[in-house]
């Protein structure tokens, strides 16, 4: 990876009385907030440690990183951008002229660089700690400004990171290389080296939650007969309470107030020849597809999403009537995510949810 400092800019925390007010909304008032002072900016560019402690610790580099990574194929996503959204992001980033949250690359871990971070840490003081959620997250950042640890900083990922998976952010780094090259958008730091906002964190220090999918087959089935639709396909076990899939292949599924175990048919596993079998494409395919018909699922209404992080409450509410069921699935892998992106193929709509999720308003890069 090609990295490099940048001068950063970060809440100015005397103006800030409810960071989790700031940080909810600095998305749609990021210009006002930045007219009004609300944002400090540094003098001497720097890469940052970033640490976010909640219920578990996850530490990365933010820094800026070569537009070119991208182009040469340093920087792989799994899914595709959506043209609506991508309008959207352009507008915002030709206003703000700036990022205001990194992107979230995920790389594979390497000691010398995890020996480098913790060294830091513990022999250097920490420039801006911001607690939220009533006390149980924390945010932290470390500045390396001099000159040899920068140096440093970069060797060791050009020497050791070759390539790197985009976790979040894949609208945000399209929007960002394709203003930057068309000269939309100016390096204010570095104009050598047009640089991407971005946070790596190894996927040690990643976590992938499960994620559930509620169906409405109300206007073509009873729920009997979908549950019988859906033996052709599973095994079913009925289950006393909800317990969420342990393992690839299997689901659960909550309808008409009642747990179930799925596992696919060893039929079903056996007739796909894909060297990458998932659990949700195989859902698109024979529950979506081949029992309700629904051949586009971007547009299918009867499909919603809840995220892994939800509460189990939230699936009840979705579920609460007949002819509706919601599915647990396990979570998609890290091998999954980097063995998609290396062969060019994209992960279907919502089916990853990384953690940590990064602020808003936290580290600004400005072009």
């Amino acid at each position: 990876m090609k990295i490099y400092p940048f001068k950063a800019s970060y809440p100015n925390l005397d103006l800030i009385a409810s960071p989790d007010s700031f940080f909810d909304n600095v998305s749609k008032e990021y210009i006002n907030y930045k007219s009004a002072g609300f944002f400090e900016k540094t003098d001497q560019k720097a890469i940052y440690i970033y640490r976010i402690s909640a219920l578990k610790t996850y530490t990365g580099i933010i820094c800026s990183n070569q537009i070119s990574d991208i182009e040469d194929g340093n920087i792989l996503g799994h899914e595709h951008t959506i043209t609506e959204k991508e309008q959207s992001m352009l507008s915002l980033m030709l206003m703000r002229k700036a990022m205001i949250k990194p992107v979230l690359l995920a790389y594979e871990g390497h000691q010398a660089i995890d020996e480098y971070i913790n060294q830091f840490i513990n022999t250097n003081a920490s420039i801006l700690t911001i607690t939220l959620n009533n006390d149980t997250e924390s945010h932290e950042l470390w500045a390396i400004k001099d000159k040899n640890d920068i140096a440093q900083v970069k060797s060791l990922f050009s020497s050791h990171i070759p390539r790197s998976y985009i976790a979040d952010g894949h609208h945000r780094s399209a929007i960002t290389a394709r203003l930057v090259k068309k000269k939309y958008l100016h390096d204010l730091d570095d104009k050598k080296h047009p640089g991407l906002l971005c946070a790596f964190f190894p996927f040690s220090d990643l976590k992938i939650y499960d994620f559930c999918r509620v169906v409405d087959f109300s206007t073509q089935m009873s729920d009997t007969k979908f549950m019988a639709s859906l033996s052709t396909y599973f095994d079913i076990l009925p289950l006393r309470e909800v317990t969420k899939p342990e393992e690839k292949y299997q689901l659960t599924m909550y309808i008409h107030n009642e747990w179930y175990s799925l596992r696919w048919k060893q039929s079903v596993l056996g007739h796909n020849q894909q060297s990458l079998l998932l659990d949700v494409d195989l859902f698109n395919q024979h529950i979506l597809n081949d029992i309700l018909g629904i051949k586009d699922i971007k547009k299918a209404t009867e499909i919603s999403y809840i995220e892994g992080v939800a509460s189990i409450d939230v699936l009840y509410q979705a579920v609460k009537t007949a002819g509706k069921a919601g599915f647990y699935f396990y979570p998609i892998t890290k091998e999954d995510v980097i063995a998609t992106s290396e062969s060019g193929g994209v992960l279907p709509p919502k089916s990853t949810w990384f953690e940590p999720r990064m602020k808003n308003g936290l580290v600004i890069k400005e072009f």
